[in-house]
């Protein structure tokens, strides 16, 4: 999305006829949120639009994806556009291969515009264990190419991580997360980039887990840089998922702090961070979303933290929780039982109590932190009865409460000693 002094503008991809393939779009709409119009952009094979953003007082800039008639071959495209939808000028870059997938941009003080794409070395398939090199593309305003770099060649992942920002001192700001072969991953990786595209400096945070990915960059009034993404992540023996993860560094390549969020309210919680700004007082707004990967529902997710990275004031490294009173559960999640007592020691019992009359649960199904099946047991219709505890290891587990249909009613979260 980006703003002028009157409009919002959108861009994505739009299927406007079923069986036939997706076309960028082009969204304006009033401040206020009112849809003035949309125009589609493409041809008769697949393109998709990923970034816009004002390339000067007049004129918006949008980059993709873009499909050819020669099947698995793509181009990187970018459009200039006014400010209603009509072209000015369209541009199409390919590299020696023809699988590409366009990631991010960026306008740069210059004028000059720099794309990060992967380019897949293969001609059939982009996927994950696919060799593939991570590329700079720098176009002057009139889309002209000035040069290409490759920054990087790896088994890059298949996940839509790759960012690019211009420093304080010109430099370049690239993010990825790589593979190093068969799905073998490791920690996502910052690079220090020249003018020219020449790699000046690399930062490798540590491994964390399978899944550690940054899918935003943005830089404060201070010049910092904030990253934020998500993280599969363990305290002591508990596995909680994925977590929002943001973190501080400087533009030299110093870590200033780290931290990881979840929203736990209710259930197995996967959690999502996809992008951020900072406020006028130098807090961080983050945005993303918090699935239940039980109960198969998510909601939108906005994190409000101070300055440091707190959400809590003076809070420390490592895994916080977001206050469940000041979450609001949506309608679907209100809670129909609780359980107790919560921690309950191994191979006992854990009563179940029914805090309304409907809905009822039929069946309640007992679940690992990898939300792997354990044990399930009837349940009738008395108010409080009791659900046995195996003989499991401490750590979470998860009680998911089912309604006769299979309709996953509640999902408890138990802590077993």
């Amino acid at each position: 999305m980006v703003v002028n002094d009157s409009s919002l503008f959108f861009v994505g991809s739009i299927i406007e006829e079923s069986g036939v393939y997706p076309d960028g779009f082009l969204l304006k709409q009033s401040l206020n949120g009112d849809s003035l119009w949309l125009k589609s952009f493409g041809s008769n094979y697949e393109d998709h639009l990923f970034g816009i953003d004002l390339l000067n007082d007049s004129t918006l800039i949008v980059h993709g994806d873009h499909g050819t008639f020669s099947s698995g071959e793509e181009k990187v495209w970018v459009m200039a556009l006014d400010f209603e939808g009509n072209i000015l000028w369209e541009r199409f870059y390919a590299g020696d291969y023809g699988l590409i997938r366009s990631r991010d941009f960026e306008v740069l003080e210059n004028g000059n515009v720099v794309i990060v794409y992967r380019e897949c070395l293969s001609y059939q398939s982009c996927g994950s264990g696919v060799d593939k090199r991570l590329r700079l593309l720098c176009i002057d305003p009139e889309g002209n190419e000035l040069w290409t770099s490759t920054i990087g060649e790896y088994y890059l992942s298949g996940a839509p991580t790759e960012n690019v920002i211009e420093l304080d001192n010109g430099q370049l700001l690239v993010s990825f997360f790589r593979e190093i072969g068969q799905g073998v991953r490791r920690a996502p990786v910052l690079l220090w980039v020249s003018q020219e595209g020449e790699v000046l400096q690399q930062y490798d945070f540590e491994f964390v887990s399978l899944g550690n990915y940054i899918t935003d960059l943005f830089q404060t009034e201070t010049g910092n840089i904030i990253g934020v993404g998500d993280s599969n992540t363990y305290v002591g023996e508990d596995f909680y998922g994925g977590v929002g993860w943001v973190f501080s560094m400087t533009q030299e390549g110093v870590l200033n702090w780290e931290r990881m969020y979840l929203d736990n309210t209710e259930g197995f919680h996967l959690g999502q961070l996809r992008c951020g700004l900072e406020t006028e007082d130098g807090g961080l707004i983050l945005g993303g979303y918090v699935e239940d990967t039980v109960a198969l529902y998510s909601v939108a997710w906005l994190l409000k933290l101070d300055s440091a990275g707190c959400y809590h004031p003076n809070c420390e490294e490592g895994l916080q929780f977001v206050d469940v009173e000041e979450v609001a559960a949506p309608t679907s999640s209100v809670s129909a039982y609780r359980a107790y007592p919560n921690p309950v020691s191994s191979g006992e019992a854990l009563q179940l109590e029914a805090l309304v009359d409907t809905p009822q649960a039929a069946r309640a199904q007992w679940l690992d932190a990898y939300g792997r099946h354990l044990a399930e047991h009837a349940l009738d219709s008395l108010p409080l009865q009791n659900i046995p505890v195996g003989d499991w290891p401490p750590g979470v587990y998860f009680l998911r409460l089912m309604e006769e249909s299979g309709r996953a009613l509640q999902v408890l979260r138990v802590l077993v000693e």
